[in-house]
């Protein structure tokens, strides 16, 4: 297959990566959105599905900036996209889980001790919001994975897309 205009990759055996990372603000979330396309375009996604991995990563990178600014963090979001058999997103917030923290299972010490009043309202809003997010990209993305929090706080994103000659039934 090596010399098929299909063969994006290049024959490489080894998954290609790009990883860059951004100041948690809304203005940048834009900027994650066409890098995506473009690599996702490079690494030979069918053109019918950019549309998706460009909504799908500004969906992704739009809950890490939320869930930093939420929690009054300014550590930049981590994005990393991967050309191997798939096309692979994924998208890496620090932000700790809300209400692990005010439980003290998770970050204890921090935040000052007892929730504030009208904490809980919050924490449900953050959820509900999380919530939607994630169900939005479950609906564009049929191979989703969302890892985390674990005890140093944050989630990742994982979303991937199938490329050309990766053993697809659709693949020419």
């Amino acid at each position: 297959m090596n010399g098929s205009k299909h063969d994006r990759t290049g024959g490489r055996a080894e998954p290609v990566t790009v990883r860059f990372a951004f100041t948690p603000a809304a203005a940048y979330v834009r900027a994650a959105r066409l890098v995506a396309a473009d690599v996702a375009a490079h690494a030979g996604v069918a053109t019918g599905l950019l549309d998706e991995v460009r909504q799908a990563v500004g969906e992704a990178c739009t809950r890490a900036v939320l869930r930093h600014r939420d929690r009054g963090m300014d550590d930049l979001v981590r994005v990393e996209f991967s050309i191997g058999d798939r096309f692979v997103a994924k998208i890496t917030d620090n932000a700790q889980d809300l209400r692990a923290r005010s439980s003290g299972r998770i970050g204890a010490g921090i935040g000052g001790g007892e929730p504030r009043v009208g904490d809980s309202d919050t924490m449900e809003e953050d959820t509900l919001s999380e919530e939607i997010t994630l169900i939005v990209l479950s609906g564009l993305v049929e191979d989703l994975v969302v890892t985390g929090p674990d005890a140093n706080g944050g989630t990742t994103v994982s979303m991937s897309w199938p490329l050309p000659g990766s053993g697809s039934a659709t693949d020419h």
